[in-house]
């Protein structure tokens, strides 16, 4: 294994135990959430920071709300590495108010999508974002009412932050979704088909030609009798992986590689992830490992970005359904 990969797994892993001492998320996937922030920035965590910053987003949102629901440990997260703590979720909040003012109920989706604006120092732009977000999102639910949903929501927002204009951004989307499924027969759910064309959309270049690349490096993957996660995110993220100067069968070395070292790691083995999630997020720490040198056409920054919001959408919708099956068997 790489040193610069193993440098990240290894702080990966030792921010993951330290959260997982002092913080009681609910659920060990969203405490790997919270430590990919960390990770991501290269910080260790700070504990101490933390609980502050825990204390600030508990003062400046509802108890009921989302911010203090699953979505909280990146949030906190993300809190802590911010200079001024409260003026971030204080800002946050105000751009998903904007984001969520349509929707007649509390959702954690747009949260994501406040934070991705807010941190690509796109506050003052809010409503003209949230404009081009709703007239995206309602072109796309018009014309795949049955695939487009909540999770669409922070993909949807990050294209609307593009200089591309709507119609283009939707017309690549459906270009991707109706290439790979009727010219290269791609054996992937249409949801996930649908998701892949979002994260292409977000860089420049031909939608065909990035559609090409995720099918050459998803036959490798199946070459190596690897198989790879085809929920949405799972196999979205094959689409930030595409730009990195490697080939793809070192590529897919390094992602196994990574991710039988991840298994023998405490709070990343079977109890907590399962195989493909986890391959999931060892392609996130392989494609981040690469950093800006490591990647073509000056994408690096947009693809580290869509794997963390990935990352946190993939923990985001394990505790939903750990919640949504705990609450089952308790009404049996």
């Amino acid at each position: 294994m790489k040193e610069s990969i193993r440098n990240k797994v290894d702080l990966l892993v030792a921010n993951k135990e330290k959260i997982e001492k002092e913080f009681k998320w609910g659920y060990s996937v969203m405490n790997i959430a919270a430590a990919l922030v960390f990770t991501g920035a290269d910080k260790d965590v700070d504990i101490e920071r933390l609980k502050e910053c825990k204390k600030i987003l508990e003062k400046n949102t509802g108890a009921l709300s989302s911010f203090q629901a699953n979505s909280a440990a990146v949030i906190v997260s993300k809190m802590a590495l911010a200079d001024n703590p409260e003026q971030y979720i204080k800002n946050v909040k105000a751009i998903y108010d904007v984001l969520n003012k349509k929707h007649v109920i509390d959702n954690p989706y747009p949260i994501q999508g406040a934070i991705c604006i807010y941190e690509a120092g796109r506050m003052n732009d809010t409503e003209k974002i949230a404009a081009k977000y709703r007239e995206l999102y309602k072109k796309m639910e018009k014309k795949h009412p049955f695939l487009t949903s909540s999770e669409d929501i922070v993909y949807v927002v990050l294209l609307a932050m593009t200089d591309k204009d709507v119609d283009t951004i939707f017309n690549e989307i459906e270009d991707c979704y109706t290439y790979l499924k009727n010219d290269k027969k791609l054996k992937v759910g249409n949801n996930e088909l649908q998701g892949l064309g979002e994260i292409l959309a977000l860089t420049d270049g031909n939608i065909r030609e990035k559609s090409d690349k995720v099918v050459d490096l998803y036959n490798t993957i199946l070459g190596h009798g690897v198989k790879w996660g085809k929920e949405h995110n799972e196999f979205g993220s094959l689409g930030t992986l595409i730009d990195i100067n490697a080939n793809n069968d070192a590529l897919v070395d390094e992602i196994v590689e990574v991710s039988n070292y991840l298994k023998s790691c405490k709070g990343f083995g079977g109890w907590t992830l399962d195989t493909k999630q986890r391959q999931m997020f060892s392609a996130m720490l392989v494609g981040d490992s690469y950093g800006e040198n490591g990647s073509l056409m000056g994408s690096s920054a947009v693809n580290s970005t869509v794997a963390m919001v990935i990352a946190e959408e993939v923990a985001l919708m394990i505790c939903i359904m750990a919640c949504a099956s705990a609450a089952s068997s308790a009404s049996h």
